[in-house]
């Protein structure tokens, strides 16, 4: 069906088609259900003089579809247009909040596999990290510093031999873009194992005590087993350990490490020794001619009464004399000092004293002709029992006491000649009576003694106290 109809002196046709199932669909029943949208169409497509003419003509849907496809078509570089500036104006406003921008930083090379290379050992120059330019917006860049980029060199997939590995950083996020980064590569070599068992060695490093020397070192184990690459193990020498003897005068024992090395005495790298740590012995043999003895202080007197010596200390403790085979061993196991007086001392004596060297021998040194002396003098300790009558302290004028028992006795312990030297103003019991009122009390006393004294106890412990007021017949108390 083909409705004509003038708007301004233009013709327009329009064809209406069957749609919907084959049914003919009218163009009233059409627009009744969408003229509200057809209405919004035509304001917006058509020209203003065609729009109020296509609406009351009530127009079919192809109509309008025909008119939809045209302004897109025609409009469609416009739209690409605005699409194009709309992504524009986007990305500037996202660079302008987080920038692209360039920046190094250092990557871990990680070591994979290492638990796989059992009968295996590698070396090469794998670093520990490597540094990388990386381009990316500053929060990917800040996420990757936090994170931590790493490369991975996995040495179970390399065989036997030497290989070059790519030092590739692994990116983790795809905003980001690897600029350089140094080094590279870096080559490792895949090596097997080889075991050899060497005897241990010791050497002894140091000089005994004069008259003495070193005697046959011994070690537990005696060999120890080395393990390493092929070309390691071809340089190992011997195996050896070190023990210093510097000063011993009697046997050495001590817990040393033992180490590879190669013919010039250098220690062998990147080869293990099992066991690393030996126990070694190494005996000292004092010669004939020599012979240490032992520093006995010789004291003259005593100290002053109630003072006893509690201890003697000398530096140093052991002189070596030497001489004739004979002369040496006629001496005894001691050399004695000249005399120390300690006569009436009530203090440490302090004195440096020379040595009564036996007949015969000599000291080996200049500097043992004396020896430094050290007597320590302290007081007795003793204990003595002392009697006193009680001082009763903040009575009230208003009162009148009575005590029982009137005297204490004090057992006092302390340096004797303290105690032998007490007076009775030394020794003070008192009782404290303040604030009470009249009546019995029973108090218990307290003790005043000079420093360096202890009220080991008093007797009796407590003390009855009985107050009344003045003028009143205070009753007698028997003790």
């Amino acid at each position: 069906m083909v409705i004509s109809h003038r708007v301004n002196n233009h013709h327009v046709q329009v064809r209406c088609y069957q749609s919907f199932h084959g049914k003919s669909v009218g163009i009233n029943t059409f627009t009744r259900r969408n003229y509200k949208a057809l209405s919004s169409f035509v304001k917006l497509v058509l020209p203003h003089r065609f729009r109020r003419a296509v609406i009351q003509s009530r127009f079919g849907p192809m109509f309008i579809i025909g008119l939809m496809v045209r302004w897109l078509v025609n409009n469609l570089g416009l739209i690409a247009l605005a699409l194009l500036f709309g992504f524009g104006a986007w990305t500037l406003a996202t660079l302008q909040d987080d920038p692209i921008v360039d920046d190094t930083i250092s990557v871990r090379v990680d070591q994979l596999g290492l638990n796989q290379l059992s009968g295996y050992a590698w070396s090469g120059t794998i670093p520990e990290s490597i540094t990388a330019t990386i381009r990316a917006p500053r929060s990917t860049l800040n996420t990757l510093n936090a994170a931590g980029m790493h490369v991975d060199v996995d040495l179970s997939s390399l065989g036997v031999g030497e290989h070059v590995v790519y030092l590739t950083p692994t990116l983790p996020v795809a905003e980001a873009q690897i600029l350089a980064s140094r080094p590279v590569t870096a080559v490792v070599k895949i090596e097997r194992l080889v075991q050899t068992t060497q005897l241990l060695r010791i050497s002894i490093i140091g000089t005994p005590a004069l008259g003495f020397r070193a005697g046959t070192p011994t070690s537990i184990p005696y060999q120890v087993t080395i393990t390493g690459s092929q070309q390691a193990i071809s340089s190992v020498a011997s195996a050896n350990a070190i023990v210093s003897v510097d000063g011993a005068r009697s046997t050495v024992e001590q817990q040393v490490r033992a180490y590879a090395r190669d013919s010039e005495g250098d220690v062998v790298q990147g080869v293990q020794v099992v066991p690393d740590t030996i126990s070694v012995r190494v005996p000292m043999e004092q010669l004939s001619n020599y012979r240490d003895l032992a520093v006995l202080v010789k004291k003259k007197g005593q100290p002053a009464e109630g003072y006893a010596v509690t201890d003697v200390s000398v530096d140093p403790v052991i002189v070596t004399i030497y001489g004739p085979v004979e002369a040496v061993q006629a001496t005894k196991g001691y050399i004695e000092t000249l005399e120390v007086s300690i006569d009436g001392a009530k203090s440490d004596v302090d004195e440096q004293v020379g040595l009564d060297v036996p007949p015969g021998v000599s000291l080996v040194s200049e500097k043992q002709t004396s020896v430094n002396v050290h007597i320590r003098i302290q007081p007795l300790i003793g204990s003595r029992t002392v009697k006193r009558i009680p001082v009763l302290i903040g009575l009230s004028p208003v009162f009148s006491s009575t005590v029982s028992p009137d005297t204490v006795d004090i057992l006092l312990n302390g340096p004797l000649p303290i105690l032998n030297t007490l007076t009775e103003s030394d020794v003070v019991v008192e009782l404290d009576v303040s604030g009470l009122a009249s009546g019995v009390h029973q108090l218990t006393p307290a003790v005043r003694v000079p420093s360096g004294i202890t009220a080991q106890s008093i007797l009796p412990a407590t003390i009855q106290v009985e107050l009344a007021p003045m003028g009143t017949e205070t009753p007698k108390t028997s003790p």
